[in-house]
């Protein structure tokens, strides 16, 4: 069980100077503890082959422990290397990572070339923020590769098929009206499949955990804390979420950005204005975190959920100088001996 929240233990890591990587999500079946039918599956033919080759050998009349122990050395060698894991990434077998992908890499055709200053780049080639469409994300606002800002609203939903038949024509009529009054022509309703992100509550629900003296509670606990987590990783659970999507050309002016935000108020306070009561509708205008993020949900959903708040804190980590490891050592030693030089 842990004994300390996520938060403390992110301290702690960074006292050392260590990060904690997020986990891919790992779909695998699991038979037994770390065993999964995936690993059965490789295993079984080099199991089979040995038996088959016993059969040969005893079939011979030469049958005894030592051949059967080199019949079954291959399939000994296969499970070792299956079944034990990488130190972190437990959904990575020793044969992947240190076999299969050593592999891969020696006989991969690619070249490396070690060189100072700038580098020679080809303009004509397309660069990732270029085939993402993408320029960059500032102000609550999207840059778009081809000279538009971008405004997304996150607006919550209503269910109509628990609602009687006049309750649904005034909601329908309220809706049209909205359309038909919001003045905007480049304006678009999105409904986005991302995955559930249980994170604030997990932590929440760890820290009361962990205030609890029973022993009984907070096995029970623990055990609906880890069922919270593969419903976390599980790519069959995802929230459908709708945006409001709104966009003019940009010119390089300030003004641009305060027209648009202008513009995502007045969208804002009309939808929220649009139904009352049980049916009133919240609106959020995403910031840069938050378009951050409901990008990346776009672009790699599978990994989204791995990535997490992780991929805001890579997008934000800047230096403003970047050394090598042998210059970084170089400037270590450097100062040292002024320490040195100056204190004796």
């Amino acid at each position: 069980m842990r004994s300390d929240s996520y938060l403390e233990r992110q301290e702690r890591l960074r006292e050392r100077g260590k990060v904690e990587l997020p986990l891919n999500i790992d779909t695998k079946k699991y038979l037994y503890g770390n065993i999964s039918f995936q690993d059965v599956f490789i295993v079984t033919p080099f199991l089979v082959l040995g038996a088959i080759i016993s059969y040969v050998f005893y079939q011979m009349d030469i049958f005894n422990q030592q051949l059967l122990l080199v019949a079954f050395v291959p399939a000994m060698l296969v499970t070792v290397f299956q079944l034990n894991k990488h130190p972190v990434r437990k959904n990575l077998s020793l044969l992947q990572y240190k076999v299969i992908w050593k592999l891969r890499a020696r006989h991969r055709q690619k070249e490396f070339h070690y060189a100072k200053g700038a580098l020679p780049m080809n303009r004509k080639e397309r660069d990732t923020r270029t085939e993402l469409g993408l320029a960059n994300i500032a102000n609550g606002c999207l840059e778009s590769s081809d000279g538009r800002l971008i405004k997304v609203l996150e607006v919550s939903s209503i269910n109509l098929s628990l609602m009687n038949e006049l309750a649904k024509e005034n909601v329908l009529s309220a809706y049209q009206a909205f359309i038909n009054d919001t003045g905007e022509k480049q304006i678009q309703l999105m409904q986005v499949a991302q995955p559930i992100n249980l994170t604030n509550y997990l932590m929440w629900f760890n820290e009361q955990v962990d205030q609890n003296s029973s022993y009984a509670k907070r096995m029970l606990k623990q055990g609906y804390a880890n069922q919270i987590d593969r419903i976390q990783k599980s790519k069959n659970m995802v929230t459908r979420k709708r945006y409001l999507v709104i966009s003019k050309p940009f010119s390089n002016s300030p003004k641009d950005y305060l027209k648009l935000e202008t513009t995502a108020n007045i969208l804002q306070t009309k939808l929220e204005q649009m139904l009352s009561g049980y049916e009133k509708l919240d609106v959020k205008i995403l910031e840069n975190d938050e378009l951050l993020k409901f990008y990346y949900a776009c672009i790699d959903f599978e990994n989204a959920q791995a990535q997490g708040q992780n991929i805001v804190h890579k997008t934000n980590a800047k230096l403003d100088v970047v050394v090598g490891k042998n210059t970084a050592k170089a400037l270590v030693e450097q100062y040292k001996t002024l320490l040195n030089d100056r204190f004796e």
